[in-house]
């Protein structure tokens, strides 16, 4: 698969192990943030606002640096982002208040759309044309591997070696991840970014937003950020209900099979979105269709069989949907700038990862938990609809395209 890269594979594979580091470092926070904001006197509305900065910084900030990316080049902004990941570890380290967490936290969030998102363009622009599934989606596995593994680490340093160890880890690694980058991927050269000549970026945002296409993948990532970070945020809480009754061990258990299947199954579904690229719309439409209904099964699914089916359904067809809309969004990015569109992308999912907590954490006080992964489920229904709607829409206005060319 890497041959199809010809001269950019070196370049691939150290973005793919910088990423699948820095990944590392960013989620070794997740299992003891919570416990250091407590520490510091945050309550819970507050401990919610300061998780939800992160996404808000990347929601606002994403368009604007993959905009720059595409007109100046990547690789020396993703080293730098690299390196303010390190300082901002130990700003961890430093802050005293809930305040200053807070400020450290939506920090991370602009310095994350230095990493992450860039590294995604970057792909884009060397995945050659007919592999956009397989390439990206290879990619993707770093992301996810990075994830699975960072809570564990996590934990594992809280518990033998104190509070501050994972922040000094997270640390080394961004240092490590941007050393990688410094040395193994050069700077493309502008014709390779491909990047369309438009003069700033109000005009490139509008004739992004015009691509009905592109209208439908930000519809679909949009809802699918809301429900799904709603269900990272609140199944455990459920699972410890009285409706359930697991145990710490099990529920890390089915959150971990979630989380492997949807990486192992991105190279799969990835060369068979390339190799049926005429049924991609059909492939985003059937995998969020089922996973927006297997999102509203979680609270039926009382018996522990029950819920490893549901689980395993919606790790199955998340992978079958966004596979798919990963390589739609790599040929939108080919034509609007690889670098505003996954800003875009990052964007609709940031605000999915924003309202979703929130919006389970009002549900759960006023008309219960269960009814929120209802609601959820409905969410992800209507993104799907939105989704086809806009599509389909995208698929006449490319005929009309050609039809047009083809008269003049």
């Amino acid at each position: 698969m890497l041959d199809e890269l010809g001269e950019h594979r070196g370049a691939f594979v150290g973005l793919f192990v910088a990423t699948g580091v820095a990944m590392l470092g960013l989620s070794i926070l997740l299992p003891i943030l919570p416990t250091y904001a407590n520490t510091l006197g945050a309550t819970g509305l507050v401990l919610g606002a300061i998780m939800s900065s992160f996404a808000v910084s990347r929601g606002v900030f994403a368009p604007y640096v993959g905009r720059v990316s595409d007109r100046y080049g990547r690789r020396n902004l993703l080293v730098f982002g690299l390196a303010f990941y390190a300082c901002l570890a130990l700003a961890y380290t430093l802050a005293g208040t809930p305040l200053s967490l807070g400020v450290v936290r939506f920090t991370q969030g602009f310095a994350s759309v230095l990493v992450t998102p860039l590294a995604q363009s970057y792909v884009g622009d060397i995945t050659p044309e007919g592999s956009e599934g397989s390439i990206t989606n290879l990619f993707y596995v770093s992301l996810f591997g990075g994830i699975a593994v960072g809570p564990t680490l996590g934990g594992y340093l809280n518990d033998h070696y104190g509070i501050a160890a994972p922040f000094y880890a997270m640390a080394i690694l961004a240092v490590l991840a941007a050393v990688l980058v410094y040395l193994l991927v050069p700077e493309l050269d502008p014709d390779v970014r491909d990047v369309q000549d438009v003069p700033d970026f109000r005009d490139a945002a509008r004739a992004a937003w015009a691509d009905y296409e592109l209208r439908g993948i930000l519809a679909y990532i949009a809802a699918r950020g809301f429900y799904r970070w709603g269900f990272n945020s609140f199944f455990p809480v459920l699972m410890t209900s009285a409706a359930f009754g697991f145990d710490g061990t099990t529920i890390g258990l089915l959150l971990s099979l979630y989380m492997a299947i949807g990486g192992a199954l991105q190279i799969p579904f990835g060369r068979i979105s390339d190799d049926y690229s005429q049924y991609r719309i059909h492939f985003i439409v059937g995998g969020s269709l089922v996973s927006a209904l297997a999102m509203m099964a979680v609270p039926l699914a009382t018996t522990l069989p029950l819920l490893v089916a549901v689980i395993v359904a919606m790790g199955v067809f998340s992978s079958v949907s966004r596979t798919s809309a990963i390589a739609i969004r790599t040929e939108r990015g080919r034509i609007h700038g690889m670098g505003l569109v996954t800003g875009a992308f990052t964007a609709s999912l940031s605000a999915g990862q924003v309202f979703g907590p929130l919006g389970f954490g009002a549900m759960q006080d006023t008309i219960g938990l269960a009814d929120a992964f209802y609601v959820g489920g409905v969410v992800g229904l209507l993104g799907t609809a939105g989704a086809l709607y806009y599509l389909l829409r995208g698929r006449r206005q490319a005929r009309e395209r050609v039809a047009d060319a083809a008269a003049d």
